[in-house]
């Protein structure tokens, strides 16, 4: 799948360490599907947890990684996640926090079955 457009959060250039933070970015695929994820950079979640003084960082939605905030990193990693499996990484990423505990249990379930079956 192709990328149509990307919006940011906020524009790159306000951003004042680009290897320290993390960017909420608007994916328009080729199809007129909208995907939101964040882009962080590993420096940033270590920051987190300086701030925090905690040594992990706490469970939650997952990032899109990258060296430093640029406008072509960012274009670059998500073209690719939108290029494997039409945009499966994109659409894991915008909807993870929506899915409900049940499905787990339910993928769980099917995976015993499975294994009872060997």
């Amino acid at each position: 799948m192709n990328v149509k457009t990307l919006r940011f959060s906020e524009p790159l250039e306000d951003i004042p360490n680009i290897y320290d933070d993390n960017i909420e970015v608007v994916v328009t695929l080729e199809n007129q599907r909208e995907y939101v994820v964040t882009v962080i950079t590993p420096q940033y979640l270590l920051s987190l947890m300086d701030r925090d003084k905690v040594n992990f960082v706490e469970p939650g939605a997952p990032f899109i990684f990258v060296r430093k905030l640029t406008k072509e990193i960012i274009e670059e990693v998500i073209s690719a996640h939108a290029e494997f499996f039409d945009a499966y990484w994109l659409k894991y990423h915008h909807f993870a926090d929506h899915i409900k505990h049940q499905m787990f249990e339910e993928l769980q379930k099917k995976e015993d079955e499975y294994k009872d079956e060997d």
